[in-house]
């Protein structure tokens, strides 16, 4: 059977405030969505996926994932039945995190956040986790008024063998929308930091993705903070089902695209798209 990945919104509660955030302006009304069923319910609910899906590829984001209850006791759970991927910003206990945890089996993909944290400790953080066999780059958003800090930051994360990798910012900044309001200058020299090739024409570009076929929903799925499931990211108001339902299950096989474009990085599940 072919790895199930699914990405988890594990609630939307944040101790940063940063201004380019999904949820900034908003986090009240999220904060309804958030469900915390017991930590024994939640380590139940991946061992009964692991029975129907086999090992499959947890990918945990938020909010930030590490304000989460028992956070770190549900994921070295979890770790038994599922390769997992934690998107956090360090400014939890990541020290007891890196000394329970399974670096094998639990990856991190680690946001720095400039106008929130220093850059001194965010570093020892990330070299700690290291020094107990994590694996992981950061990244770093290219918001409009960080845009000049880019090399530098980049320059001192490579000192240390840090690897720095680059969002787009997709919001409003000074009456102008981004990723289309990015000069000829500043997409050129975004682009290293994108990686390959369909990134830069979906996250960057915003290449519209409605009608193609996409086996987001088949093998791939977003699970919401309350447990409703949807395709992706960008259809998060039309959902197929609740994780915490016993009779879930997911799409037999690919179905149309129905959003207009993909901003992160679930375009991967598009069916024989052409590069």
């Amino acid at each position: 059977m072919e790895k199930i990945n699914f990405v988890w919104d594990s609630h939307y509660r944040c101790n940063f405030r940063c201004p380019y955030c999904w949820f900034d302006k908003n986090w009240e009304e999220m904060d309804k969505l958030n469900k915390y069923p017991p930590l024994s319910e939640m380590i139940a609910l991946w061992e009964r996926l692991y029975k129907m899906y086999g090992e499959c590829h947890l990918m945990v984001t938020g909010g930030e994932p590490m304000l989460y209850p028992n956070f770190i006791e549900l994921i070295d759970a979890i770790s038994k039945w599922h390769t997992v991927k934690v998107t956090c910003q360090l400014s939890g206990d990541m020290f007891t995190f890196a000394r329970k945890l399974n670096p094998e089996r639990v990856r991190l993909d680690m946001n720095f956040h400039p106008l929130e944290t220093k850059l001194e400790p965010f570093i020892r953080k990330v070299l700690y986790l290291y020094k107990y066999g994590f694996k992981g780059g950061v990244c770093y958003l290219a918001y409009p008024p960080n845009m000049d800090k880019i090399k530098y930051y980049d320059d001192e994360f490579k000192k240390h063998g840090i690897v720095m990798a680059l969002a787009a910012f997709w919001g409003e900044y000074n009456g102008k929308k981004y990723p289309d309001s990015y000069s000829k200058e500043e997409r050129e020299m975004m682009l290293p930091y994108l990686g390959d090739l369909d990134r830069q024409k979906y996250h960057l570009e915003g290449r519209k993705t409605k009608g193609k076929l996409c086996r987001a929903g088949q093998i791939y799925a977003s699970i919401k903070a309350d447990g409703t499931v949807t395709r992706c990211g960008p259809l998060s108001n039309k959902p197929f089902g609740n994780i915490f339902d016993k009779d879930f299950k997911l799409f037999e096989k690919p179905m149309p695209c129905e959003a207009e474009i993909c901003p992160c990085d679930e375009y991967k599940w598009i069916v024989d798209e052409e590069r």
